[in-house]
């Protein structure tokens, strides 16, 4: 397979389906945006205009009866992930799926089996793992730099006002509806970051106790605020902090991963991104790394893209894949139970 055909389906998520899509406009070596779909009326077709696909749907089914499509890129609402990719692998094409892998786990059970019944290949789209200062830090811990990790904090504080469902809207709109986003702020980004732990300590939670509550957005259905305290098998301890209920855009997103020997600091927006203190040169006292442009944050898109295309036409395992999008999930609904229920809760979760 020489191009690999790309659609879009939902707009939902525009936070990802406009910059993937300004990347494949600029050019991706062996893709093509072909198509778009939303049900929306005018909104695929506005998009397809602007990123130079050759067509808009209104109705996802008719697009994904071509044959000429060999891939689809996923951003729809949380809860309509499972029905989209039991109908994309049914199609018999690939899947790029946005994160949160789905609002259940019976919905993350469903796109998994779908993928191994139809023999097609999913990769998640978390973007932490493609954002350079990110995959400096995963390079530095496999180089021993702070010897074994033993924790992690990572905090993301993000104002509503930043939540819209449309570049143009001024409401969150589906993200704070419990029957599209299943959640609230906690899972919004809560799942990139427990995709984080178990990627950078290569090991899996083994219990979760969290606080989630609804703190000062009182006027929406689900939680402003979480935060979680995981325990993975390797006996590491992790919390993670995930709010939708920050005054401003200041410092959204910092981590703080702590080893035997040393400790790094990382936090993409400012400079420099990332800080390295260990035991042995060149990184005694405080060592910083910092990128550039679209090299601090954007360019993972392109990488995400650039590693599905790959994927596709080299036959590789795509990683992270549903099982990771479903490990990351569990670890946050477990958050959510432990809330409920007021005490530690054990993984993995009973479906």
């Amino acid at each position: 397979m020489e191009t690999i055909r790309l659609a879009i389906l939902g707009l939902h998520n525009h936070y990802h389906a406009y910059p993937m899509a300004e990347y494949l406009k600029r050019g991706i070596p062996f893709a093509e945006l072909v198509a778009v779909s939303d049900e929306r009326e005018g909104y695929a077709e506005k998009f397809a205009a602007r990123f130079g696909a050759e067509t808009s749907y209104t109705d996802y089914r008719r697009m994904l009866d071509r044959k000429d499509i060999h891939a689809v890129i996923v951003t729809s609402y949380t809860t309509a992930h499972a029905d989209h990719v039991e109908a994309i692998a049914g199609a018999g094409k690939h899947i790029l799926l946005d994160k949160p892998i789905a609002a259940s786990m019976e919905d993350a059970s469903r796109i998994a089996r779908a993928v191994d019944e139809h023999n097609v290949k999913l990769l998640m789209a978390y973007l932490l793992r493609y954002i350079p200062a990110y995959r400096r830090v995963k390079e530095l811990i496999c180089e021993g730099v702070i010897g074994s990790p033993v924790s992690a904090f990572y905090s993301i504080r993000v104002p509503l006002s930043f939540i819209r469902d449309s570049p143009d809207a001024v409401t969150p709109g589906w993200y704070a509806d419990p029957a599209k986003g299943g959640r609230g702020g906690f899972m919004d980004h809560g799942v990139h970051f427990t995709d984080f732990f178990r990627w950078m300590f290569e090991s899996e939670a083994r219990t979760v106790t969290a606080k989630v509550a609804n703190l000062t957005q009182k006027d929406i259905p689900v939680d402003d605020y979480g935060i979680a305290v995981v325990t993975m098998q390797s006996g590491a301890i992790c919390t993670v902090e995930s709010t939708w209920h920050a005054a401003d855009w200041y410092n959204p997103d910092r981590c703080t991963l702590t080893g035997t020997e040393g400790e790094i600091e990382l936090h993409y927006q400012k400079s420099p991104q990332l800080e390295v203190s260990g035991n042995r040169a060149p990184y005694v006292g405080r060592v910083g790394f910092d990128w550039k442009g679209e090299e601090r944050y954007e360019v993972c898109y392109k990488a995400i893209l650039e590693d599905f295309v790959d994927c596709i036409r080299n036959d590789r395992v795509p990683v992270p894949g549903a099982l990771d999008g479903k490990r990351a999930l569990e670890i946050v609904l477990a958050g959510y139970r432990s809330d409920q229920m007021r005490c530690a809760v054990d993984l993995p979760l009973e479906e």
